[in-house]
């Protein structure tokens, strides 16, 4: 974000140095106010990428900052994305006014949260309006006894659309194929997932448009089998550690579709797991690393006030890039503190990618390559699968 400008209004100087702290590497310019009229002045002297407000002020009601930017257009600042932000929001203010502004903040919060309100309020997602999501007809399998089976080919995930109804449109799914190249042979699964998002998303209007945001590239064969084996890895060791309700299956499947939301269709970005990776990648601008090392909580930013998507999807996106020796992003948290369910994905994602990278793949060699992820109880089940 080098070159771009952030004005913070609020009262409080130490909060103030605080969140310039915050995005100095975002941030060339970061300007701050400690009053409702400061601030007036500062809209009136130049035009700002983005703009941060506090609604409980000194002086008054961060509310007229706003109003003020809206009916003067100060600098043409009146386009201009503005997070809002307070010590006394709750679920009744956020579902009111989440469509009035780019973010909302609920003091206090974590760095990373306001890095990935500004990541989603400063556009950095390339969205399409229209969705191409993919699932194909599903093909029976007889389970075997071990249901981790090595594949040898890699092929491309067949095309098939299903399409949902709404009381004036209509919109076309890609579903990606839960057998393509699946270790795990589970009988029906591909109708299950197909059933379940026809329910899910035809029944709630607001989970269509989230879904219409999701942008894929049909003909990239990394984007069109990576969520079909991310649903059949995780459906695969649910069931063997007997966790395999439908609710899970459920949570899985949206975590599956949306955890790099926030990415669109950048598979170069996508395929990126390790911090180190991102350290190392001479390719990656200075933003797009910033982009990838947030997307885990920008993509989660993008579900949140959703009630139809369960709380434990939103702490799976956060955590699919965790790693049970605290080395993983965007929070390094170690096992002790990632869930059960996300200890499932984090394997899952990372096995998802080995398959697709290495078309003589085994079960053995990958376990070999991620022994630092037998650490904790729940990582040490979900290998054992």
């Amino acid at each position: 974000m080098s070159g771009k400008s952030l004005l913070v209004v609020d009262d409080e100087s130490m909060f103030l140095d605080l969140v310039e702290q915050c995005v100095e590497d975002d941030f060339e310019s970061v300007v701050k106010a400690s009053s409702i009229e400061e601030a007036k002045d500062k809209l009136m002297e130049r035009m700002f990428d983005a703009i941060l407000v506090d609604i409980d002020l000194s002086d008054g009601n961060g509310a007229e900052i706003i109003k003020y930017i809206k009916d003067w257009k100060p600098c043409d600042n009146d386009g201009t994305p503005i997070i809002v932000m307070s010590g006394l929001i709750n679920e009744q203010f956020e579902k009111k006014f989440k469509d009035k502004f780019a973010g909302i903040l609920a003091k206090p919060f974590k760095p990373g949260d306001l890095q990935a309100k500004l990541l989603i309020a400063l556009g950095k997602t390339k969205r399409r309006k229209a969705a191409d999501l993919n699932l194909t007809s599903d093909k029976p399998t007889v389970s075997a006894e071990r249901p981790l089976v090595e594949e040898k080919t890699q092929s491309k995930a067949p095309d098939k659309k299903i399409q949902i109804k709404f009381q004036e449109e209509e919109i076309s799914l890609d579903i990606f194929d839960p057998e393509v190249n699946a270790p795990f042979k589970i009988e029906n699964l591909g109708k299950r997932v197909d059933s379940i998002l026809k329910k899910k998303i035809q029944q709630n209007t607001k989970l269509k448009e989230l879904f219409k945001k999701i942008t894929v590239n049909r003909d990239d064969p990394y984007m069109m089998n990576h969520i079909g084996l991310l649903i059949n890895i995780t459906t695969g060791i649910s069931k063997q550690m007997d966790w395999g309700s439908e609710q899970t299956l459920e949570k899985f499947i949206l975590a599956s579709y949306l955890h790099d939301i926030s990415l669109g269709d950048n598979t170069k970005l996508a395929k990126i797991n390790s911090k180190k990776e991102i350290e190392d990648a001479t390719d990656l601008s200075t933003e797009e690393k910033k982009l990838v090392e947030l997307h885990s909580l920008a993509s989660k930013t993008l579900i949140e006030n959703k009630r139809e998507i369960p709380q434990d999807v939103h702490t799976i996106i956060e955590q699919h890039h965790e790693l049970p020796n605290g080395r993983g992003f965007p929070n390094g948290i170690d096992h002790k503190r990632i869930t059960p369910l996300s200890s499932i994905f984090i394997v899952s994602h990372l096995l998802a990618d080995y398959i697709i990278s290495d078309p003589n793949w085994s079960a053995d060699k990958f376990v070999m390559k991620y022994k630092t992820l037998q650490k904790g109880p729940h990582f040490r089940k979900v290998l054992s699968v």
